[in-house]
């Protein structure tokens, strides 16, 4: 992986100061950003520096961050063991299933997802059931709600933790969005990563309500698009045009997002940009194949 330093911070920090990590999105890329933080963990000198306070994580990244916040930071040995552990043995069966009758044909037209996601619902349930759902840290996951186009976000007071994160994954056309009941109306929760790559604002927001200046903060973030683009294959026709179009426009937003942010907030330090260093196998319906063997695995050990 690429592991660029963005800002030199020393091994001590001020009692006052405070870490972040913030994860992208990217379906069964989750797999990738549990590789990174095992790396990190085993090559880094000092661990204190994934000690994050605040987590923030956008559809896969959301899953990995309801994980990371049933951990206190300190404890990043049993943390690396556990993300490792669960991505290890995940497979479609746990995220997905097929609507009977008619498997997707019945999701089109009788359901608002080609795929019922009511599997991955249980698998989080279960995970979060071992640490009686009570976060260690503070974290935010995000949606957006699909009627008034508001990016919509959940920490860790929200009394359904799961149902935030399924909300953070509810890829549209291929899950079922989430709806929330409020004073002021439904919200129709769908995949954060509709509006946002990778959420750093709420994590330097979250950082500011403990520290009194942004110099005092520093953000990590983990992507799951690799910094170079995938070798173009086909130009030969309309939909090879249309696809290659649509990954760079996507590469260049994904990354506009990243360096817009860095540069709004001048005075907090960017420390570490993981990135894959070649693009990670899989996108549409690829992006959802959780089968250990083909996809989770090798994507932990790129």
């Amino acid at each position: 992986s690429l592991l660029t330093a963005a800002a030199v911070v020393g091994a001590a920090q001020a009692a006052d100061s405070c870490q972040a990590l913030a994860l992208s999105g990217g379906g069964s890329k989750g797999a990738y950003q549990s590789g990174v933080l095992w790396g990190m963990y085993n090559s880094l000198e000092d661990k204190s520096q994934l000690a994050y306070d605040i987590v923030t994580g956008i559809s896969a990244g959301a899953i990995n961050t309801a994980m990371i916040a049933m951990y206190a930071p300190g404890d990043e040995a049993s943390l690396i063991e556990e993300l490792d552990y669960q991505w290890q043995h995940i497979a479609n069966d746990n995220v997905f299933t097929k609507w009977k009758p008619f498997g997707i044909v019945t999701g089109i037209r009788k359901k608002a997802g080609a795929f019922d996601v009511s599997p991955l619902y249980e698998t989080i349930d279960e995970i979060l059931d071992d640490y009686d759902h009570d976060p260690k840290r503070k974290f935010v996951v995000g949606c957006i709600d699909g009627d008034s186009g508001s990016y919509i976000t959940f920490d860790e007071t929200t009394p359904n933790i799961t149902k935030a994160v399924i909300s953070s994954s509810a890829i549209p056309f291929v899950f079922e969005p989430q709806i929330w009941e409020t004073e002021e109306g439904p919200i129709v929760c769908m995949d954060g990563g509709t509006a946002w790559s990778v959420d750093v604002s709420s994590a330097v927001h979250r950082c500011r309500d403990q520290v009194d200046d942004d110099s005092k903060i520093t953000v990590d973030i983990v992507f799951t698009k690799s910094y170079k683009l995938a070798p173009i294959e086909s130009t030969a026709n309309t939909l090879d045009n249309f696809f290659r179009f649509r990954d760079i426009k996507g590469y260049h937003d994904d990354m506009g997002d990243i360096v817009n942010t860095m540069k709004f907030y001048p005075d907090v330090n960017f420390r570490y940009l993981v990135q894959p260093d070649e693009p990670l196998f899989g996108s549409g319906f690829k992006a959802i194949n959780f089968d250990n063997s083909t996809s989770t695995y090798p994507m932990q050990l790129q």
